[in-house]
């Protein structure tokens, strides 16, 4: 069973990983968490696991996926129009 992944598995787990560097980069002082790319990777990852719990729902999670997407645009556009 651990080795039966399907692509949507695939997908979500980079999806994973991606949102993983992202505190990362953060956590080591790469990146600021206020600063386009750890927005756009969170922004990404969430995407692409949403992608893969389209193939295998599970309400709280795509629940809170959605939420990291909503985040991550409100933090984009108030970067791209000024913090207001």
């Amino acid at each position: 069973m651990p080795f039966d992944l399907t692509l949507p598995d695939w997908i979500g787990i980079l999806g994973s990983l991606i949102i993983a560097a992202g505190y990362f980069a953060v956590s080591s002082g790469r990146t600021d968490a206020e600063k386009p790319p750890f927005q756009v990777l969170n922004l990404i990852g969430a995407i692409l696991v949403l992608i893969s719990l389209y193939y295998r729902p599970n309400p709280g999670a795509i629940l809170i996926e959605l939420l990291w997407v909503g985040i991550a645009v409100y933090a984009l556009v108030r970067f791209i129009f000024g913090k207001r």
